[in-house]
Parts: structure tokens; sequence; C-alpha cells
């Protein structure tokens, strides 16, 4: 009895050597399976030549693009010098959704004429809204991923900032505009200065053709909930793809 029980403890400690590691690999290799899996399934679908120019502010947010540094605000802005108006600005979605209400006279010489318009973005589609047509012409950018390939960010902020490099801008020092400090960019080429913050042009001077324009940020509320209203296009309107 005593060999019996012996050789059955022997041979049950081999076999618990045999296969207990072995089963324990198995069950890890099944948790990182499914943890794989889970992770593959939330990644967002790779852009591809069908939606690349269409993708909504959702699908741009899940693909980990940003257009500004913050995620929503409210801006309102004054106009000043030839071109008298006002601007307020509406966006949440990192600035993937938006609106922007232009309300300008301009009075140059002969030239005289006042303007209202909206412009919305959701995603990579744009619209020019005419409240008095009721039209909204719309087109659809594949910019923002080639601008993403070229300069290997998602974050529209550097690309931002690349491209006023391209145009002869440099950082010329920075400014404080509704108690926020900008970076002030300098660009001579164009007769303009550029007050940025969070890739949002706060302030803009120039004098193309020496014509002053000036626009500047007046208010700025970056925590209060954006309505909806203020993004998305009205209801029952004619939509037209531009060429």
């Amino acid at each position: 009895m005593k060999f019996t029980f012996a050789t059955f403890c022997f041979f049950t400690m081999l076999l618990l050597q045999a296969c207990g590691p072995g089963q324990k690999e198995q069950d890890i290799r099944r948790q990182a399976a499914k943890k794989q899996k889970v992770v593959l399934e939330n990644q967002p679908a790779a852009p591809t030549a069908s939606n690349i120019g269409k993708r909504t502010a959702e699908e741009m947010v899940a693909a980990g693009f940003k257009r500004y540094g913050i995620e929503k605000g409210m801006l309102i802005f004054r106009m000043d010098g030839a071109l008298i108006g006002t601007e307020n600005v509406y966006f949440d979605h990192w600035g993937w959704r938006e609106g922007k209400y232009i309300q300008t006279a301009a009075d140059i010489g002969p030239y005289d004429k006042k303007e209202n318009k909206v412009q919305f973005l959701d995603g990579e589609r744009r619209y020019e809204y005419d409240p008095a047509s009721g039209k909204a012409y719309f087109f659809e950018s594949k910019q923002v991923q080639k601008s993403a390939d070229r300069y290997q960010t998602k974050d529209m902020t550097v690309v931002g900032d690349e491209m006023i490099k391209q145009m002869g801008g440099i950082i010329a020092g920075t400014s404080e505009i509704q108690g926020l400090t900008c970076e002030v960019w300098d660009i001579d080429p164009y007769k303009t200065e550029l007050s940025m913050w969070k890739g949002i042009t706060m302030g803009e001077r120039s004098h193309p053709n020496n014509i002053p324009v000036a626009r500047t940020c007046v208010s700025i509320d970056t925590t209060s909930e954006i309505p909806l209203e203020k993004m998305v296009l009205p209801a029952h309107i004619e939509l037209v793809k531009a060429n």
C-alpha cells in the first residue's frame, strides 16, 4: 500500500510538472489573444480611397485627428479696417464640427458690399451656406489626409505651423488676447501678422495692396456646452456640390 501510494504521488507530480506549465502557457496565450482582439476591434478603420475626403467629425476624432488644440469653444471676432463686421464661431469634436457666422460690410472706394453668410464644417466636408437663397454649396477635401501623410502627424496645429513657415512666416514674439498667450507669426511676403493659440487664429493684421484688414477675438468660452443647432446645417435647405 505504501508503495502504491508513493508511486501514485510520484506520477501525479510528474503529471503536474508536465501539464501544469503548458496549461498555464495556453491560458496566457488565450488571454493575450482576447486582448489583441479587443484592441483590433476598437481601432478606427484605416483610411481608404473610398472614405478619404468624406469622413465625418466623429470619424475624424476616432481616427485620431485634431484640428484645434482644444475640444470645444465659442468665440466672437471683431473685424476692422476695410472690412467691418463680426464673426461668431462655434465648434466641438476638436474643431471638426464647426459653425461660423460672418456678417461684414466692405467700404473700399466704389466697392460697397454687405455679406451675411455661414460656413459649416463636418469632418472633411465644408459647406458655404447662404441664408438668403437657402442654398448650401459643399465640397469634400482629401487635403487633411495628404497633409497628415506628408508631415507624419494627425495634429493639424503642427501642420498649420509648417504651412505658415512655407509661406515665409517666422515667430516674432508673443501677444496676449483675452488673457491667452499667443504666438505671433510675421509673414512678411504677404504683409500679414497672425496671433495663434492652440491652432486658432486669435488675431490677424494684414495689408494686402495697402488695404488694412484686421480680425481680433473679443470673446472666448471653452467650458460651456456648445449649442448643437449652431454647428449643423438648418433643415430643409438645398445642397449643391461645388465643382
